[in-house]
């Protein structure tokens, strides 16, 4: 070995200037302690790599990220193109301005509502929300205990005159159908605080604050053990129970075939406590027609949703029940397959968006933009089938492929177009139902109905002449090549 070898790397090990032979037996002790360290170091990097085999690099979670970001996309797609409407805050395809009053009716009875959180969260298809937005006095509290704020309404209430009503069936409640239900109601004025007693020279109290509490029976006995207020200075009240079922029960089940609905309970007591008002009339015809808009909306939504996304139906059998319950509360509105009849095999239905590729592959006069176009069309009529409760934008798929075969949207314009029939299904009717169905709907809703053919299209003018469609010029001069011409066609029930 050269010469200052040992020296120089002894030195190295040991990190020392000293020359080995003044070291002795320290360094072997200190060479002792090479092995742990290079057990911690391997240690340390065993945690590392775990580490990071755990992180959002490693293949099993690089799968999970990217459905994360089509969810965050989709929120963010859906909030961009779910719109409120500015007057009764709803979605636009859900709005319901059309069934309200054109200003809130001011009614004796005010209507204090304590709704609990879970039904608060059901906004869709909660009915309070319809109450305020028909009722000038109508307030809603939100919790599970509301002591500290009916102790100031009630008070606030029987100084002005009304008799705090509650709403809630028992051995001690009033039943308002009764001759003397007023008067037993005038005389228990005392409970809240309003008696001739406590004001002097007052006549027995007419005016009521009605207080409902919205939530099912368990969440409303749970708020009523909560706020005693209620049962001692309230006067409980009820109404007989009813034949006729609540026809919310279309859209959520009820516990049994008497429970009625928030507002439907709402509207008729209002009509028990108030018969010679004139305004009780208007304002049960509004909340009702409010109602029964909602409901309509809303099984026009879930239909349409289940049809795009067959894949989330999870109970067949509660489905069932459930469109059963809508034939039978709602038969005249439900959407049944009542369209013309069709040989075996063939369905026709409603068109959704995702159909607009078909419609466009089909048309031959698309472009780059015309795809757009047609599923704005056909995102439009769903809007308005939830309003008029028929569609114009049809299709009919084959039960073996469970793909359209045929089609017919209406334009921008608001005419009818795009009727096709692809070529091995034609001649067993398909283009004659969906025109047909097409024709009913705008006829329906008493709008013009109107369509333009090309000339020399002998098949589209034949089929719309058979259904009782006119050439609005029929003495005008054809075109021929290139010179072809759309000509206006219309229908007349007349």
């Amino acid at each position: 070995q050269p010469a200052g070898w040992g020296e120089w790397s002894i030195r190295y090990l040991t990190f020392s200037p000293n020359p080995p032979e003044r070291q002795g037996g320290k360094l072997l002790s200190r060479m002792l302690y090479l092995p742990w360290l290079i057990v911690i170091v391997l240690g340390l990097l065993k945690i590392c790599i775990a580490f990071t085999a755990t992180s959002s690099h490693h293949p099993a979670h690089a799968e999970k990220i990217p459905s994360l970001n089509r969810r965050q996309d989709r929120s963010i797609q859906e909030s961009e193109w779910r719109e409120y409407c500015s007057g009764c805050q709803r979605p636009q395809p859900q709005c319901l301005c059309d069934n309200l009053p054109s200003e809130k009716i001011s009614l004796d009875t005010h209507v204090l509502i304590l709704q609990h959180p879970v039904e608060f969260r059901r906004k869709t298809i909660s009915t309070v929300p319809l109450l305020k937005l028909v009722l000038e006095h109508c307030q809603v509290l939100v919790g599970r205990s509301f002591d500290v704020q009916l102790e100031r309404i009630i008070t606030d209430s029987c100084s002005s005159g009304r008799v705090p009503l509650l709403l809630f069936p028992g051995p001690d409640a009033i039943t308002l159908e009764n001759p003397d239900a007023m008067q037993q109601l005038a005389n228990n004025a005392h409970l809240g605080g309003t008696s001739s007693a406590a004001v002097p020279g007052m006549r027995p109290p007419s005016k009521h604050l009605l207080i409902i509490v919205d939530g099912t029976w368990t969440q409303a006995k749970r708020m009523l053990k909560n706020t005693p207020i209620l049962l001692e200075r309230c006067q409980a009240i009820q109404f007989t129970g009813t034949s006729d079922r609540s026809i919310y029960d279309s859209i959520r089940k009820q516990p049994d075939d008497y429970c009625l609905s928030t507002l439907e309970s709402c509207e008729r007591s209002l009509r028990l406590l108030e018969p010679s008002d004139p305004k009780i009339e208007e304002a049960s015809h509004h909340l009702l027609e409010s109602l029964k808009a909602m409901i309509l909306t809303q099984m026009e939504y879930e239909r349409l949703h289940l049809e795009k996304h067959p894949d989330l139906i999870r109970n067949v059998s509660k489905l069932k029940a459930k469109k059963e319950r809508q034939e039978e509360l709602m038969p005249s509105q439900v959407k049944h397959d009542d369209y013309a009849e069709l040989q075996e095999g063939y369905t026709i239905r409603a068109l959704v968006e995702s159909d607009g590729k078909y419609v466009d592959s089909r048309w031959p006069f698309r472009s780059n933009k015309s795809l757009v176009m047609i599923e704005r069309q056909i995102r439009a009529d769903n809007i308005n089938a939830t309003k008029y409760g028929s569609s114009i934008c049809l299709g009919i798929e084959f039960d073996d492929e469970k793909e359209l075969v045929a089609c017919i949207i209406r334009h921008r314009n608001g005419s009818v177009g795009i009727l096709h029939v692809d070529e091995e299904h034609r001649r067993f009717g398909l283009g004659e139902a969906l025109l047909k169905e097409a024709t009913k709907a705008l006829a329906g809703r008493k709008e013009d109905t109107f369509a333009y053919i090309i000339d020399g299209n002998k098949a589209s003018e034949a089929l719309f002449t058979k259904l009782g469609w006119k050439k609005v010029n029929p003495l005008g001069k054809k075109g021929t090549g290139k010179r072809k011409a759309k000509r206006l066609w219309m229908y007349s029930s007349k």
